[in-house]
C-alpha cells in the first residue's frame, strides 16, 4: 500500500470515529476535527507547491496513453464517447492544487491498471474543465463518479483508498 493510500486509510478512520462516537466524547471529537483540519491544510499546501512543477513536466512529457491507464478528458464530447462504448466507468473530478485529490491520484491510477478491460477510469482536472464540473454538480474535491450504461449510480466525495474505490465498481 502507497504512502497515499496509508495517510487516506488513518484520515478515513478518524472521520468515521469522529462520525459515530458518543456525544459525551466531544472533546476528543474536536481533536479529531482538529487534526483532519490540519491534515487537510499541509496536504493543500504541498499541492500547491508542486502544481506549477507537475503542470510544466506534464505539458512537456505528453505520453501515449497505454491499456490500463485513466483517461484524461477536457470536453463533455470526450466523456460522453467513453459513457456510450463502456459499460461501467469511474469519473474521477480532481484537481492539481488539491492535496485529497493527489493522495488519492495513486489509488486511481492503480484501479485503472487493475480492472483495465472491464472498468474505464476517467479523470477531470476542474481547474482546467469548470465547464465539466458545473455540468456534472461536482461540488468539493475529490468528487468520484461512477456511470453504469451511461447513467449516473454512485457518487462520492473525499479522498478514497483503492479498496473503497474498487468497492464502488463492483
Amino acid at each position: 500500500m502507497n504512502i497515499g493510500n496509508q495517510i487516506t486509510a488513518i484520515l478515513n478512520s478518524i472521520e468515521n470515529y469522529i462520525e459515530h462516537a458518543p456525544a459525551y466524547l466531544f472533546p476528543i471529537k474536536l481533536l479529531g476535527w482538529l487534526v483532519l483540519f490540519i491534515a487537510l491544510m499541509v496536504t493543500n499546501f504541498i499541492a500547491l507547491a508542486k502544481w506549477p512543477f507537475s503542470a510544466i513536466s506534464k505539458r512537456l512529457n505528453k505520453q501515449e496513453l497505454m491499456a490500463g491507464d485513466p483517461i484524461d478528458i477536457t470536453t463533455d464530447e470526450e466523456l460522453q464517447k467513453v459513457l456510450s462504448e463502456q459499460a461501467t466507468v469511474l469519473v474521477d473530478f480532481w484537481a492539481q492544487w488539491c492535496g485529497p485529490c493527489l493522495l488519492m491520484n495513486k489509488a486511481v491510477t492503480n484501479l485503472a491498471d487493475a480492472y483495465a478491460g472491464k472498468v474505464a477510469v476517467v479523470k477531470v482536472d476542474v481547474s482546467l474543465n469548470s465547464t465539466l464540473s458545473k455540468q456534472y454538480a461536482v461540488k468539493g474535491l475529490p468528487t468520484v463518479v461512477v456511470f453504469k450504461n451511461g447513467t449516473e449510480v454512485l457518487r462520492k466525495s473525499g479522498s478514497l483508498t483503492k479498496s473503497q474505490l474498487e468497492a464502488l465498481v463492483r
